[in-house]
């Protein structure tokens, strides 16, 4: 995967807020992997995987933070972090 710089703060479409929460993402048929969910937006999230998981372009989040499972669009990497919108 390669290091996409982050996204300006301006072009957010929610503030963020700081959380530390856990959550799985669907990566296949019936593998699920752990996430840290570090910040919060009406419109996606801030996370971090274990290195060497690679995730793909577009997955499934879940976490008890929300009611619903989320779908995800990665936008950005840098270094641990992981920026995604909900779509």
């Amino acid at each position: 995967m390669s290091k996409m710089q982050p996204v300006n703060v301006l072009n957010r479409r929610g503030s963020r807020r700081p959380v530390q929460n856990m959550g799985r993402i669907k990566l296949g048929w019936m593998k699920w992997v752990e996430c840290e969910i570090r910040d919060v937006s009406p419109g996606g999230a801030r996370i971090a995987v274990a290195d060497g998981v690679e995730l793909p372009e577009q997955f499934v989040m879940k976490t008890d933070l929300f009611k619903t499972k989320k779908i995800c669009l990665r936008r950005w990497e840098y270094g641990d972090e992981i920026g995604v919108e909900f779509i």
